[in-house]
């Protein structure tokens, strides 16, 4: 069993490894970003279900704190959507006029 996809099964022949690495990196940040704002929006709706029920704080305990875990490393995530084609790499069209 194979823990990570090869790169060979990822790109194809007139792709590189460079832009499946850039690729790659630019997934991962947006998948840890839309986690970050995830949390953000959960924990503000613990803080205004905190305040409702007169808590000066937010209890660790609060389900909505607990269901925002980050299940995955963000940059395996975006290998693994990769290989299963959800994104594909766009290569910019090169300039002959050089």
């Amino acid at each position: 069993m194979m823990l990570r996809p090869s790169m060979y099964q990822i790109i194809s022949k007139n792709e590189s490894y460079y832009s499946l690495v850039i690729a790659v990196a630019k997934r991962a940040r947006e998948i840890a970003e839309a986690h970050v704002k995830e949390k953000e929006t959960a924990k503000a709706a613990a803080e205004k279900r905190a305040k409702m029920n007169g808590d000066q704080k937010i209890r660790l305990d609060d389900k909505t704190m607990r269901m925002v875990v980050l299940e995955e490393n963000p940059v395996k995530t975006a290998v693994d959507e990769f290989a299963a084609g959800k994104y594909k790499i766009v290569e910019p069209e090169e300039d002959n006029d050089r």
